[in-house]
């Protein structure tokens, strides 16, 4: 099914009238009936080295600031229990007002945030992460990762994450954008097992080896930019693969994640497209058809100068 064809489903009639026309600004009213967990929602949930488990599908939310919060309320309607976020995206304020008006208990949701690249470089970094604890709620934060690997600075970073866990104020810490080498140095001298790599995968960048190297390490792997920003949505055979399903391509593509044992955070401000992301786990892709997928890789960056060797912010 094709993403335009979705738009007429009766779930996704719901979901625009919730959000509304401009999906900006307005405002939904409190849920009054109780918020289904994630179980219910369809969502499996993976369990990270420490044992907390994490539920496999979230909604990011980067670029998402004026919409967010109105983004989250129509996510966790739609069965969403993972919501991702970074002091970068200037957005955690806007999350966390989307959480609590979506009327869900703090405990049914899984929350992750990232330190941000000023941040690691200004020390103390505790400062800022006090900040996203307030701005996200005050009480805890489910996951925090190092958003990139700034040099220098990781080893001092990530100390000082280590203290919050043991306060309690941070229940697991991780990173994203890691190459094995990276990963290799921090264990070195870690006291707490990071739990989790976000990167970028999508079919144009399936980062096996990385994914094969992170998991070697007993670390889960996330995958960010999941449809390599909507540049996957055209290609004729994710959309020939959809068509034997009745999904979309988008589907196609996050249904690949999942089975390859990935946990996604596709994002988006559609409330249309937030209903069809998490309808995934009714179907499954054959070995024929993902090994199709594999072979689109053509080790390709959405933002070329995205390497977390050379980055430049």
């Amino acid at each position: 099914m094709h993403r335009r064809n979705f738009l007429k489903t009766p779930l996704a009639t719901a979901g625009a009238a919730m959000l509304g026309k401009a999906g900006v600004g307005l405002l939904i009213p409190r849920m009054a009936h109780a918020v289904a967990p994630v179980q219910q929602a369809g969502v499996p949930g993976i369990a990270l080295n420490n044992g907390i488990k994490i539920p496999q599908l979230g909604l990011g939310t980067y670029t998402l600031v004026e919409d967010a919060a109105a983004s989250v309320r129509v996510a966790v309607e739609s069965g969403y229990r993972l919501f991702d976020t970074a002091q970068m995206y200037g957005n955690e304020k806007q999350v966390w007002e989307g959480i609590k008006q979506s009327g869900i208990a703090r405990k049914d949701v899984f929350i992750t945030s990232k330190i941000s690249t000023n941040s690691m470089r200004t020390p103390p970094q505790k400062d800022s992460i006090d900040k996203s604890i307030e701005l996200l709620g005050g009480e805890y934060i489910d996951l925090f990762l190092i958003h990139w690997p700034v040099k220098e600075r990781i080893r001092e970073t990530w100390e000082t994450m280590e203290e919050y866990v043991q306060k309690g104020l941070i229940k697991s810490i991780a990173f994203s954008n890691f190459n094995p080498h990276h990963i290799e140095t921090l264990l070195q001298y870690a006291k707490i097992k990071p739990v989790l790599n976000q990167i970028e995968i999508h079919p144009y960048h399936t980062q096996e080896p990385n994914v094969a190297a992170t998991r070697g390490y007993g670390i889960a792997v996330q995958s960010w930019s999941p449809l390599a920003q909507g540049k996957v949505l055209n290609e004729a055979a994710l959309l020939n693969i959809g068509k034997k399903h009745n999904k979309s391509a988008a589907q196609v593509t996050l249904r690949w994640h999942i089975q390859r044992g990935l946990i996604v955070i596709p994002r988006s401000n559609n409330p249309a497209y937030i209903a069809e992301n998490i309808r995934i786990f009714d179907f499954e892709l054959s070995k024929d058809e993902i090994a199709a997928i594999n072979k689109l890789n053509r080790n390709e960056r959405v933002i070329p100068a995205a390497d977390p060797d050379s980055f430049t912010w």
